[in-house]
């Protein structure tokens, strides 16, 4: 590889902008942005702020190290953000002003806050802390900690359905509670105390909460069972001064994104049937006056976010709601009015990650990554569009590989998307080696995005035309499509992926005798299967890959095994078992490196240890690199570095 080709040391000097927070007037924007340093092995993350007439930027921010979630104020003379500094035990809530100055702490919860939410009269603050609801006081929770931290017995006693969640247990009796801050005074309530009420136990956030616009009520995801983390959820408003509250329930469906219309008269939020994993994401619209619930446009073939998670925002004037969503392997801006059938694309992925509207006027502000770039702070006038951010500008330097996204005829015949990435100096009168990139998921996909753990780029500099498949299964695209391996797990992917291959020795671009292929989570999982059913590949890569469906049985969600895969493993182990690779060992001949965190509650760590040993009894080629420290994902840019340099010397060697 030359010098000017991108490098995994590249991808770890690029600096990642957050979500941005636009000023009541549309006039700045604040973000956050992270760095990272090979040689510490850690990162920084600082606040940035830029006006979006893009003449001024400047650094908001410079103590601390995690300095993240900014919220400008409803007045324009506060940010709001979460840090943890000096003297914190846990991150708390700091304010500063925009025209910058000391950050001042505000909270000294012994829990810590995050996810900070203004209410409208810029003096309080809503944020998530987790606690033990039978305590009282911050002084109870704090000393229940130090008990829990220095006890001698870790051991983790459970008699509920889930447990574990990626890399972290949810046993020990926590719950994330909304509790409302005192700017002035530090002040914190806990808005659930005494009642049974709970964010999820699974990544609460932003998107799960929302504010009224006149601040006497707030809404919540409530999950109905908060251990059975797939059970269905509903929607709880409360009064906040009666403490009165009602619901909006849908019955067996996952609730997301409750989002206040401006005038308080309506909430928008996103509905999934629980039942049905493969179904897509609704948009919905509640009415005040009703209380009932209708579904906006209901024959767009597409769904609104992915696995229920998008963003929403009403226009200033209430006349449509704002969202982004994927359609065949972007992720474009939306705007739907709200009596139209189907929404107007308003800006075109790439991959919009985040957005914000402005509280009044039309200022427009989003991050915007794409395959040949990090994500970007745009700001969008009548004018157009004008990148904010500065940052990154080294890359400029570095020659990367053309791409495009084309479509092939794949199981069925049915069209398959996907993004052909080429070696920077492609010559196309030449023949390449082919590594297909396979997608976790099943149901993600390939995006238009930079992606920093398999990213397209650094593999194409390496020689490979790179293949990315959005094979059957993958989101961003219609029902049928999403749903088709539903009880077949692997034959509609796997029919996609060589369809491709095919296509491209067929088309003189790559060299049938140089194929390659590597996936991670159920992208492992297939390039397993292929192990099984096709010799024609010189090497493999699974990282984190579901090997064992039997096996797969002690993950983190194993309750939803049996909606993808049709069957328990004990109703029909044939058809249980003939949808999973270590059935096929006997036929596995291909070298194969397996990579595998501790960590990973998702796909147990002992799936790649059961594959890498029957590659080794078989006598087949195989390593493996095993991460104590890392989770699904390698996350650490030293680990990171090693993940590649293994990648490409495994693949090289073959």
């Amino acid at each position: 590889m030359k010098k000017n080709h991108l490098s995994v040391e590249h991808l770890w000097q690029c600096e990642r902008i957050g979500t941005p927070s636009l000023s009541p007037d549309g006039a700045w924007v604040v973000v956050d942005q992270t760095t990272y340093s090979m040689e510490t092995n850690e990162s920084t993350t600082q606040l940035w702020l830029y006006s979006t007439n893009g003449k001024t930027r400047k650094q908001l921010t410079s103590a601390g190290k995690k300095n993240t979630a900014p919220q400008w104020s409803p007045d324009g003379k506060l940010i709001a953000f979460c840090a943890k500094r000096e003297g914190d035990d846990a991150a708390q809530l700091y304010v500063i002003a925009p025209d910058g100055g000391e950050a001042r702490r505000v909270t000294k919860l012994s829990t810590g806050v995050s996810s900070p939410r203004w209410f409208p009269d810029s003096k309080r603050v809503l944020v998530i802390s987790e606690v033990w609801p039978d305590l009282k006081t911050d002084k109870e929770q704090a000393k229940r900690t130090k008990e829990h931290k220095e006890s001698k017995v870790q051991a983790k006693v459970v008699e509920v359905d889930n447990y574990r969640y990626w890399d972290h247990w949810i046993c020990d009796g926590k719950r994330p509670h909304l509790f409302e801050i005192n700017i002035a005074s530090g002040a914190a309530k806990d808005l659930f105390a005494g009642k049974d009420w709970t964010l999820s136990l699974t990544d609460a956030g932003h998107a799960d909460f929302a504010i009224s616009p006149d601040g006497k009520e707030i809404a919540w995801i409530q999950p109905t069972k908060p251990t059975r983390t797939l059970d269905p959820s509903i929607i709880n408003l409360l009064q906040l001064k009666s403490r009165r509250h009602k619901t909006i329930d849908l019955g067996k469906t996952w609730l997301g994104a409750p989002t206040y219309s401006n005038d308080g008269n309506r909430i928008a939020f996103l509905a999934t049937a629980a039942s049905a994993p493969t179904r897509h994401t609704h948009l919905m619209l509640w009415s005040r006056k009703t209380e009932k619930s209708e579904r906006l446009a209901e024959k767009w073939p597409r769904s609104v976010g992915t696995y229920g998670m998008a963003q929403l925002q009403f226009t200033h004037d209430d006349r449509a709601i704002v969202f982004n969503a994927e359609d065949s392997g972007q992720q474009h801006l939306y705007s739907l009015p709200l009596d139209a059938t189907e929404p107007v694309r308003i800006a075109n992925g790439g991959h919009i990650q985040s957005f914000d509207l402005a509280r009044a006027g039309n200022a427009l502000v989003y991050t915007r990554a794409s395959i040949d770039h990090p994500a970007q702070l745009i700001a969008r006038s009548e004018k157009g569009e004008a990148r904010l951010d500065r940052t990154n500008t080294f890359l400029e330097k570095i020659k990367l590989g053309d791409w495009e996204s084309r479509t092939f005829k794949g199981w069925k015949g049915d069209a398959v998307q996907t993004f052909i990435c080429y070696p920077p100096s492609y010559d196309a009168k030449k023949k390449y080696p082919l590594l297909q990139n396979v997608h976790g998921g099943p149901h993600a996909a390939h995006l238009d995005t930079f992606h920093y753990r398999w990213n397209m780029q650094a593999f194409a500099a390496q020689g490979y035309v790179v293949a990315a498949v959005n094979f059957h299964g993958s989101s961003g695209f219609d029902e049928k499509f999403l749903g088709a391996l539903h009880a077949n797990m692997s034959e509609p992917s796997f029919a996609d992926i060589e369809a491709v291959t095919d296509a491209l020795i067929k088309e003189g671009i790559v060299d049938k005798n140089k194929l390659y292929a590597a996936g991670g989570s159920y992208g492992g999982h297939m390039v397993a299967w292929m192990n099984g059913h096709t010799d024609r590949y010189k090497a493999y890569v699974c990282h984190a890959g579901v090997y064992d469906w039997q096996a797969q049985f002690g993950d983190d969600m194993y309750l939803w095994t049996k909606d993808e895969l049709g069957v328990w493993p004990w109703e029909d182990p044939k058809k249980h078992g003939a949808q999973s690779p270590h059935t096929y060992a006997k036929n596995m001949k291909t070298p194969t490196l397996v990579i595998h965190g501790e960590l990973d509650y998702r796909v147990p760590y002992y799936e790649g240890l059961e594959y890498y040993n029957t590659l080794r009894a078989k006598g087949i080629p195989a390593r493996l690199v095993v991460y104590p420290d890392e989770n699904h994902w390698i996350l650490k840019p030293q680990n990171s570095r090693l993940w590649y340099r293994e990648f490409f010397a495994w693949l090289k060697r073959f």
